[in-house]
């Protein structure tokens, strides 16, 4: 096997796995959003980001699964990238509605953090997108950063949340 070929599998390995750590991450916070009693003000931030965390997460394992059939050899680079491009638009989406999330003082951390979070998976996917269609190995280790960074900032926005008060 090829060192970029290595790397790339390498590569598809940690990103699967970031996806499922995600997924479990979303859904704890998930829980503890609906648990959350709060003013009238208040709850329609939480209402706003509970759904774009259910989109994002949603999103996220769709192409989990579409990155899974990858690893599996079910589809080749140029029909994953094909795959990537779909989403990528999608996902910019997210990062824009992320953006423009009515929120207070109380939550603005947490609000900022988690659009920090959307644009590093955004620009994860764009790598991984990139490393695929040049077989450039720098791009698989950015791919992987900037997941590792998207994960990061979506763990410091849902401690801000839960450390809102």
């Amino acid at each position: 096997m090829s060192r970029s070929k290595l790397i790339g599998s390498m590569s598809t390995i940690l990103i699967i796995l970031m996806f499922f750590i995600f997924a479990i991450n979303s859904q704890a916070l998930l829980v503890q959003i609906n648990a959350v009693s709060t003013p009238q003000v208040i709850s329609s931030f939480v209402d706003s980001f509970k759904e774009l965390i259910n989109k994002s997460h949603n999103l996220t394992q769709s192409y989990q699964n579409e990155a899974r059939k990858f690893d599996s050899g079910q589809y080749n680079n140029k029909t994953m990238i094909a795959i990537t491009n779909n989403y990528l638009p999608i996902l910019q989406n997210l990062v824009n509605e992320s953006k423009i999330l009515q929120t207070t003082e109380q939550y603005h951390n947490t609000s900022a953090l988690y659009t920090k979070s959307l644009e590093a998976e955004l620009q994860s996917y764009v790598h991984f997108r990139n490393f695929l269609s040049t077989g450039n190995p720098t791009e698989s280790e950015a791919s992987t950063k900037s997941l590792v960074d998207a994960f990061s900032y979506e763990n410091e926005s849902f401690n801000a949340f839960r450390s809102r008060k």
